[in-house]
C-alpha cells in the first residue's frame, strides 16, 4: 500500500501541471486581437469600400466581420459596443481626425474638391482614377468627388502601391487595419501627401517663372 501511495502524490502533481499548462496553451491558441479595418474590394452592400472588424493573431488575419459605414463610425467614436474598442475610445479625437472626415455638412460644403478635408466615404480615390459610381456622362450628386487619385482606371500604379504598402498591405484589395490604418487616415489629411500619392511618390520641383 505504501508503495502505491508513494506514486499517487507525484502523479497528482503531474496531472495538475499538465492541466494548467493545457489551459495556458488553450488561452494562447484562442487569443486574438480585434481591430478596425477597411479594404477597397467591393463586397458589403456592393459599395466601393468595405468596413470590417477583424481578428488578428501574430500579425495574420484569422477572422473578419463586415459592418456598415455608419456602424464603423459609431464604433470608432466609442458610441457603439465594439470588440475593437472595448474602452469606448473616441479614435477620431485620439488621431485628430476632423469632423468633416466622417461627417457631411452640405451647407459648408468645405470638401467639394476632396482636398480641403478628406472624407471617409472617398477612400475609393486610392484605387480609382474616376468615381465608379458616376461613369462618364452621369450627373454627379451634390458634394460627390469625381476625380480619384489612382494613375490607372481601377488600380494604382506600382509606385502608388509601394506608398500604400508602407501601411501594412501587399495588394490594393488587402485590409488596412489597426495602427497602420489610423496612420494612413492621419497622413491623408495632408494635401501634400495626396499630391505625392497622385504623382506616384515623385518629388515635385517647381521651376521659376
Amino acid at each position: 500500500m505504501k508503495f502505491y501511495l508513494s506514486y499517487i502524490k507525484p502523479l497528482f502533481i503531474i496531472i495538475a501541471f499538465v492541466g494548467l499548462f493545457g489551459n495556458f496553451l488553450s488561452h494562447k491558441i484562442n487569443y486574438a486581437t480585434y481591430e478596425f479595418a477597411f479594404n477597397l474590394a467591393p463586397s458589403y452592400n456592393s459599395r466601393l469600400v468595405s468596413f470590417a472588424i477583424i481578428a488578428t493573431k501574430e500579425g495574420k488575419i484569422i477572422n473578419k466581420r463586415f459592418i456598415s459605414e455608419s456602424s464603423f463610425i459609431r464604433q470608432m467614436a466609442g458610441l457603439e459596443l465594439s470588440k475593437a474598442n472595448p474602452e469606448n475610445i473616441n479614435y477620431f479625437e485620439k488621431y485628430e481626425l476632423t469632423d468633416c472626415f466622417y461627417k457631411y455638412d452640405s451647407i459648408k460644403d468645405i470638401y467639394l474638391d476632396g482636398y480641403n478635408c478628406f472624407r471617409l466615404v472617398d477612400l475609393w480615390a486610392l484605387k480609382y482614377q474616376r468615381n465608379p459610381l458616376c461613369p462618364s456622362g452621369c450627373i454627379p450628386k451634390e458634394g460627390m468627388v469625381m476625380k480619384g487619385w489612382a494613375a490607372n482606371g481601377a488600380r494604382p500604379s506600382w509606385p502608388q502601391l509601394q506608398i500604400l504598402q508602407k501601411y501594412g498591405v501587399i495588394y490594393i484589395d488587402d485590409f488596412f487595419h489597426g495602427e497602420d490604418m489610423f496612420r494612413l487616415f492621419s497622413d491623408m489629411k495632408d494635401s501634400k501627401w495626396i499630391e505625392n500619392y497622385i504623382n506616384g511618390g515623385k518629388v515635385i520641383r517647381r521651376g521659376k517663372g
